[in-house]
């Protein structure tokens, strides 16, 4: 009987070790890897791996919202943040602990600038991006979707 409840408890406590339940664990482990993992994830089409990097001070983002709003607003992003390759050119501290990354984008022909600020989360010390100026993007995101709404064979 006591080797059941040794077995038990063992694996009680493996299953205490995993990473919670709904995806990658959340946050990276340096603010520049926050910005590296959202824009490979946004590349995959991840959208849990988008919303485990996207946060703020005090939680991911997917722990704010539902997650309906959640995959709706990282639908939005993935459509800006769509690249062939990107660069993370310069950076810079902010306020608050904050560093705001430079980085290019390109996809097909088009490049687009835009700056994306982290933050160190206050409870799991990890890195979330915080905020992206998409308005920059926007011209990327139209030409995925125009791309994808004309018949195959339409210019």
């Amino acid at each position: 009987m006591r080797r059941a409840w040794c077995v038990v408890g063992l694996g009680v406590l493996i299953a205490g070790c995993r990473p919670p339940v709904g995806g990658p664990q959340a946050g990276a482990a340096s603010a520049e890897g926050a910005v590296s993992q959202m824009l490979a994830a946004a590349k995959k089409q991840d959208l849990q791996a988008v919303s485990a990097v996207w946060g703020n001070a005090t939680a991911p983002t997917r722990e704010m919202y539902s997650r309906e709003e959640v995959e709706k607003r990282v639908l939005i992003m993935m459509c800006h943040l769509r690249h062939d390759e990107f660069r993370i050119l310069t950076s810079k501290a902010a306020e608050g602990g904050r560093m705001i990354y430079d980085v290019e984008l390109k996809s097909g022909t088009r490049t687009a600038l835009a700056p994306f600020t982290t933050v160190r989360n206050a409870k799991t010390g990890r890195f979330f991006v915080e905020d992206i100026n998409l308005q920059p993007l926007a011209p990327i995101c139209a030409d995925g979707a125009r791309s994808t709404s004309r018949p195959p064979g339409v210019d």
